[in-house]
């Protein structure tokens, strides 16, 4: 392989009704869908900016297909496997080591305007400690990754998801099995209106390139 680092970036199809659902609250189902397919185009030209192995993990698996031919067939598309998402984080993480990667991060779609150098950070961190994780402002986090030898699946067990209290557990939780870890900055990702709002549009094109003209176009 031509790098030892990888980066899986978790995707859901994009159907009407079934993506960023919060944020489809305030900007209904229509906008709600457009705005996701730009998050994921975004953060999948992010990831090929860097020599990082790039590893799309897609939801459902039956949308396997549809997702490859949306986003192109020069892409490695796997399935999300497992009931809960600390069981596809860990599966996806166990297969990526297993593929022979040495260190890999995972992040989700929802980061339009997350930089390249972030990246570069985790696995700068990755070189020192065992794991690396992105705190993100709502209690959660945005990134985390590990080393092949110093991952644990047991980080991502009892979790409750989706709560104020994800990253906080997770520390306590390296903590407990002694996983040395980097900390990467606090970022935001797009959940709700109010979320979309905090976003700094970049007009001159650098970044966030889909959801920035998807924004300006639409902006009232």
């Amino acid at each position: 392989m031509a790098t030892d680092n990888a980066v899986i970036v978790f995707i859901k199809a994009p159907e009407k009704g079934r993506v960023k659902t919060r944020l489809a609250k305030g900007v209904g189902d229509t906008a709600a869908l457009d705005l996701y397919r730009c998050f994921v185009m975004d953060v999948l030209d992010m990831v090929r900016s860097t020599p990082n192995a790039l590893r799309v993990y897609c939801y459902p698996d039956t949308a396997l297909d549809s997702v490859r031919f949306w986003l192109g067939d020069d892409l490695d598309f796997f399935p999300q496997k497992g009931a809960t998402l600390g069981k596809k984080m860990e599966n996806a993480l166990a297969d990526t080591f297993a593929a022979g990667y040495e260190k890999a991060v995972l992040i989700g779609s929802d980061l339009p305007d997350l930089p390249s150098g972030i990246i570069d950070k985790a696995f700068m961190g990755l070189a020192q400690c065992s794991a690396a994780i992105g705190p993100s402002r709502d209690g959660g986090y945005y990134l985390i990754g590990f080393t092949a030898t110093g991952f644990s699946p047991r980080i991502f067990h009892g979790i409750p998801w989706s709560t104020n209290q994800v990253f906080d557990l997770t520390l306590n939780k390296f903590k407990d099995h002694q996983i040395s870890h980097y900390t990467l900055p606090v970022w935001q990702d797009i959940d709700t209106l109010e979320d979309l709002n905090f976003l700094t549009l970049d007009p001159s094109g650098r970044s966030a390139v889909y959801t920035t003209g998807y924004l300006l176009k639409n902006k009232e």
